[in-house]
């Protein structure tokens, strides 16, 4: 089984006319994932963005909204198991990438 990250984008940002969290299913989400979660990660309540080492952090623009990473066989069914993620139902999207191994680990 490869790892992957899933990316939380856009979504509910607290504004009057966006869809609001509903915890409950997010909770029911994991849940159905099972043993699949490696990391149920976090949602993200702010970012900001450092373009390079040499200028401050700004406010982002990429609309982050959090992360998850899961367990699955393939690309195939790591969108799977995210396709029915609650972010879809508050206005955002996912990015799914496959992890590399670490550096130095055993192969599996």
């Amino acid at each position: 089984m490869d790892r992957f990250l899933i990316v939380y984008r856009g979504g509910a940002d607290g504004s009057k006319d966006a869809p609001p969290r509903a915890p409950e299913r997010w909770r029911d989400w994991f849940a159905r994932l099972g043993d699949a979660v490696v990391d149920r990660g976090s949602l993200a309540a702010a970012a900001v963005e450092v373009p390079s080492r040499l200028l401050g952090p700004k406010e982002s623009t990429n609309s982050l909204s959090g992360y998850a990473v899961v367990q699955a066989a393939d690309f195939n069914a790591a969108v799977a198991l995210a396709e029915a993620c609650p972010i879809f139902d508050e206005g955002g999207s996912v990015e799914i990438a496959r992890l590399a191994e670490e550096p130095g680990a055993a192969p599996p």
